[in-house]
C-alpha cells in the first residue's frame, strides 16, 4: 500500500507535468529559474521542493500551463500548515495589487483623501500600495482558512468609471458570486473622524448591488469599526454589506459585522471571515 508521502509525490508529479505542458523540461526549468534536475525529479515523483521553489514553478515567467496555480501546487505538495496558507495568500495579494498598479500606472497621481492616506507623489502611492497588499493578504488568508473559494476579478463593470473597489473577487460554491472590498487606512497622522467614515460609507453605497454580490468596508481602526457597526441595519441600502476590522501587525481579521442584507431580516446569504 502506498504511504501518504508517495501519494503526495505522485499528485505533485502530475501537477508539475501539467504546468509544464508541451514545453521541454529544460525550457520550463529555464523560464522558472530552477535546475533541470528539480523538474526531472519532481515529475518522476522523487522530490517535492520547498514552497519558494514552488512559487518559481507556478508564477511569473514560468507561465504554468493548463490553469495550474501556486495554490494548486501547494495543495498537491501537501503544504497545508498555517505558514503555507499565509504565503499563498501573500503571493496572491501581491499579484493582485501589482496588476491593479499596472492597470492604473499611467493615471495622474493626486491626493486621494477618501482613501485615508495622502498619495501626492510616487512615494505616497507606493506606501498605500504596500498597505493595500498587506491587508489584501490578510483577507485572502482568512478566506483560505475558512474554505472560501475565490479568484481575482479584473473585469469589473460597475457603471461608474471613477469608482472601482480596491479588491474584487469571484466567489465559488457560496450563496454569493462576487465580493468586493473597500480598504481604508487610519494612522497617527490620519486619524478616525466621523466625517471620514461617513464619506467612506457614502462612497461604498454607489456600487451596484444584487442578492449574489457582497461588499465589505475594511478598516484598521476599532473606533471606525464601532462607528460603522452602530449603523447596522439603519442605512438606506439594499445589499449584502459588512464592515471588517483587521490588525495589520498581527496579520489577522479581528471582527466582521453586517450592516445590511439584500432581503430584510434574511441572514441566509451571510458569509463571515470570523
Amino acid at each position: 500500500m502506498a504511504n501518504n508521502d508517495q501519494i503526495n509525490n505522485q499528485e505533485f508529479a502530475d501537477i508539475v507535468r501539467s504546468a509544464r505542458g508541451n514545453r521541454s523540461l529544460r525550457e520550463y526549468a529555464q523560464l522558472a529559474n530552477v535546475s533541470y534536475m528539480t523538474i526531472f525529479k519532481a515529475e518522476r515523483g522523487e522530490y517535492i521542493p520547498s514552497s519558494k521553489t514552488i512559487k518559481k514553478l507556478s508564477t511569473g515567467l514560468a507561465n504554468p500551463q493548463n490553469g495550474v496555480t501556486y495554490e494548486d501546487m501547494m495543495v498537491a505538495a501537501g503544504y497545508q500548515d498555517k505558514e503555507a496558507v499565509s504565503e499563498t495568500a501573500s503571493i496572491l495579494a501581491e499579484q493582485m495589487v501589482e496588476e491593479s498598479y499596472s492597470d492604473n500606472n499611467n493615471q495622474p497621481i493626486v491626493t486621494i483623501n477618501h482613501k485615508g492616506i495622502s498619495m501626492a507623489g510616487n512615494r505616497g502611492r507606493l506606501d498605500y500600495l504596500e498597505y493595500e497588499r498587506r491587508v489584501t493578504g490578510i483577507l485572502l488568508s482568512s478566506m483560505v482558512q475558512n474554505n472560501i473559494y475565490f479568484s481575482n476579478n479584473r473585469a469589473y463593470d460597475g457603471g461608474i468609471r471613477s469608482r472601482v473597489p480596491d479588491v474584487i473577487l469571484d466567489i465559488e460554491k457560496a450563496p454569493i458570486t462576487q465580493w468586493w472590498f473597500e480598504i481604508r487606512y487610519f494612522s497617527e497622522t490620519r486619524r478616525f473622524t466621523p466625517i471620514s467614515v461617513q464619506l467612506t460609507l457614502a462612497n461604498a453605497l454607489v456600487y451596484p448591488n444584487s442578492k449574489t454580490t457582497k461588499g465589505s468596508i475594511v478598516v484598521n481602526n476599532k473606533d471606525a469599526f464601532d462607528f460603522f457597526a452602530r449603523k447596522a441595519y439603519q442605512i438606506a441600502y439594499r445589499g449584502e454589506l459588512s464592515v471588517i476590522l483587521v490588525d495589520e501587525f498581527e496579520q489577522k481579521v479581528i471582527a466582521e459585522r453586517y450592516l445590511s442584507n439584500y432581503f430584510e431580516g434574511d441572514h441566509g446569504s451571510e458569509i463571515l471571515l470570523v
